[in-house]
């Protein structure tokens, strides 16, 4: 790959295009680094890792000295430093995209950021000024015309408090579930018409933006006797994924000395068969004397393009 100056001008970009959409991610982000023809060449080119069908990668932040790790699923650790995930709180990840939240100036703020590409796009008059224990999900990439964006906070007591915003509205939506008492652990799209809010118990509640909107409550249960009245989930939860890797991994996630809160997200059609959900999770620290608290999330090996100018 290491071609003389001279080259490298008989190329086209059209080839160089081809052979950048066969390398495997980290060879194609490589690739576009080696100069200004490749870069341009490959830049409309949206990539994406070819074993991710069978699971996500694995971003750790959120240390002192900026640095962030990203585990591959095949345990490979790549080190790079994210100025956009400095002093953020991850809300979700769906696509190789990530929902982020920053506090700056006493005020919150909200944007959705692709590691792999560096995309930013910033979301406008964030309705909160802190993060205590919400959780997002989006409807599909920002990029496109129908992303709805929902945050959920069950912080108000015996109420889900939701706020909501579409592609191309300035104005937050806001919504209140009353009667429900339990912490969201999870949320996603399901199914291309409502979002789903898991308790990591066995709570379910939906919300339809198209009926009104429409809440419904659901005790989740495992059947093999179907009737009419049962819903089946087209999807597969996955609630200690981070802890199964933290102990059986063949490369070491955590210290003893540190604790990590993660953020989940949803693997479409995992291994052709239904979505995997992946639940957030927190893990304490083994060795309690002067614990290093970190920040995960699971995320899609994709670049994503984002055209210039890019704007919600």
């Amino acid at each position: 790959m290491a071609l003389k100056e001279e080259q490298r001008t008989y190329l086209s970009h059209d080839l160089l295009s081809r052979i950048a959409s066969c390398l495997g991610l980290m060879d194609f982000l490589t690739f576009r680094c080696v100069c200004k023809d490749w870069h341009i060449a490959s830049s409309g080119v949206s990539h994406e890792d070819k074993s991710s069908m069978f699971e996500p990668w694995f971003l750790i932040y959120g240390a002192a000295d900026s640095q962030c790790s990203l585990i591959s699923n095949e345990y490979k650790r790549y080190m790079s430093h994210l100025r956009e995930m400095d002093g953020a709180a991850c809300l979700a990840s769906y696509e190789g995209w990530l929902l982020l939240f920053r506090q700056v100036f006493g005020q919150g703020s909200l944007f959705f950021f692709s590691p792999f590409s560096k995309a930013k796009i910033d979301l406008p008059n964030c309705p909160f000024t802190a993060v205590t224990d919400h959780i997002a999900a989006f409807s599909t990439v920002p990029t496109a015309q129908d992303c709805t964006v929902v945050v959920v906070s069950s912080s108000s007591f015996y109420e889900l408090q939701l706020f909501m915003l579409c592609r191309g509205e300035k104005v937050w939506t806001q919504y209140r579930f009353l009667g429900y008492n339990k912490r969201i652990k999870t949320a996603l799209f399901y199914e291309g018409e409502e979002f789903h809010f898991l308790d990591g118990a066995n709570g379910l509640i939906t919300f339809n933006p198209s009926r009104n909107p429409e809440w419904k409550s659901y005790y989740i249960h495992a059947t093999t006797h179907l009737s009419s009245e049962v819903l089946v989930l087209k999807y597969t939860l996955n609630e200690s994924l981070f802890e199964h890797h933290n102990d059986t991994g063949m490369v070491r996630y955590l210290e003893e000395n540190d604790s990590i809160s993660t953020c989940g997200t949803t693997v479409p059609h995992y291994r052709g068969r239904w979505d995997m959900v992946i639940g957030s999770e927190s893990i304490a620290a083994k060795n309690q004397s002067e614990t290093r608290h970190l920040k995960g999330v699971w995320i899609q090996p994709k670049y994503c393009y984002v055209p210039p100018r890019q704007r919600w």
